[in-house]
């Protein structure tokens, strides 16, 4: 029979010390939020004194050429619930899309129509004098714009109200032969001529009708939804071609330096209620510093793993992207998974091949059948790249799933459809179809 009783058992548990908490709050501040906030500190801490960062446009610390035989690791707690990042604004996703859609090169010319655009959504000067300034030919950069036209949101980067209205409605697959001889004659919609567009358009007036609606439901003016240009990303990290290799460094231009005033804490009288305050003070100054420094290591030991798997995509670009997830950083850095997550979080670095996010280097793996590795981002960047430049010789998923495997992808059609899915292209038959009825 069984007496009830006190056992004493022993067990271990993570305490959330205000410490541990800033040291993770630090690790997930971007540049300029990290400046911020330690304004606000230095504001209400008499002891810590805030000097200027760097000024110089390329202005770094800790320089790493991966020759340090005993880089700086640490560990930290499980990882805790963490709240939703933001949606990304209109912008920020059209940005992204540009990044897929284009090769480094052409990036550049799109960013630059993308900047030319009036406040809905055309654009204003002709093509011809845009790739003057650009000194590249204008029918390089018509075909840039081309594309541009069709990504989400449709009709951006049109030169009129016409071409608006046919990209958004070639995008939707309804851009045929009666809707383009709608648009050609707005000016009769304008007059409401409905007689004259009905013979025009060889429509009974059901039909008229049906085509109105759908005109009415688009966006006359894209442009209006995108919020005004962000500043220049200011990247965390800079990463530079050094030798045979490469060269990381930290990137300081926008963050204050800290420091404790040394004076002041030698004149502390601990027996005084003004001394005890300040040696409060001291205390969380102190571990201020030190979060920064442990910020700054983790940072510099994550992103020397990252650039030391992904040294093929810094030279080649996006198609050298291998697969990697953040289990094997942090198998790598001897890191908790959760703090490689924090550190990526809304971090960018600024490579050969522009300036990125961290979390592009993290992409999932497709195996082939000799046990080869491939990134998923890779792949479904090059079937993009292929449809953007396939032309009047629209290319089925088995003429594209043949091209890539001749390029060495190990992907099967079925993947192929897939990726196209979900980067939003439409199948070979409605390519073609759209085509020949623009």
């Amino acid at each position: 029979m069984l007496v009830p009783g006190l056992i004493q058992r022993q067990s271990q548990s993570l305490v959330m010390t205000p410490q541990l908490r800033q040291a993770i709050a630090l690790l997930q501040y971007t540049q300029t939020d990290l400046a911020q906030h330690l304004r606000q500190v230095c504001e209400t801490n008499p002891l810590l004194i805030l000097e200027p960062g760097d000024t110089a446009s390329d202005a770094a610390s800790s320089p790493d050429d991966f020759h340090d035989d005993d880089p700086d690791r640490f560990t930290t707690a499980p990882e805790r619930p963490e709240a939703a990042a933001p949606r990304p604004s209109a912008r920020d996703e059209l940005l992204l899309q540009i990044r897929l859609s284009f090769p480094p090169d052409e990036q550049n010319a799109a960013l630059h129509l993308l900047d030319s655009l009036d406040e809905s959504g055309r654009l204003p000067v002709s093509v011809a004098d845009l790739a003057g300034r650009l000194h590249m030919e204008a029918r390089r950069l018509e075909k840039i714009r081309q594309i541009l036209m069709h990504l989400e949101p449709a009709g951006l980067f049109a030169r009129s109200l016409e071409e608006c209205l046919a990209a958004q409605l070639r995008v939707r697959n309804r851009l045929d032969p009666a809707m383009r001889t709608l648009l050609d004659n707005l000016d009769l919609l304008a007059r409401r001529d409905w007689r004259k567009l009905r013979e025009k358009c060889a429509l009974d007036q059901d039909d008229l009708l049906d085509m109105l609606a759908e005109i009415q439901a688009l966006d006359p003016r894209p442009g209006l939804n995108l919020p005004p240009p962000a500043p220049p990303i200011e990247p965390d990290l800079i990463v530079r071609p050094n030798g045979a290799g490469f060269r990381l460094t930290l990137n300081t231009r926008l963050l204050p330096r800290l420091r404790l005033d040394g004076t002041l804490r030698a004149r502390i009288d601990s027996h005084t209620e003004t001394g005890k305050a300040l040696l409060t003070y001291a205390a969380e100054a102190t571990a201020l510093i030190r979060a920064l420094q442990t910020r700054k290591q983790s940072l510099l030991t994550v992103g020397r793993a990252i650039v030391q798997h992904q040294a093929a995509f810094l030279r080649d670009g996006p198609t050298a992207l291998r697969p990697l997830t953040m289990r094997e950083i942090a198998e790598h850095t001897e890191l908790h998974e959760s703090t490689i997550s924090r550190i990526v979080s809304s971090k960018y670095i600024d490579t050969p091949q522009g300036t990125i996010p961290l979390k592009l280097f993290f992409s999932t793996a497709l195996t082939s059948k000799d046990g080869t590795t491939q990134s998923a981002h890779a792949i479904q960047h090059r079937l993009q790249a292929l449809v953007a430049a396939e032309g009047d010789n629209v290319l089925s998923d088995d003429a594209l799933t043949a091209l890539l495997q001749e390029e060495g992808f190990s992907i099967q059609r079925r993947t192929v459809t897939k990726y196209r899915e979900g980067l939003g292209i439409a199948k070979s038959s409605q390519r073609k179809r759209l085509r020949r009825t623009s």
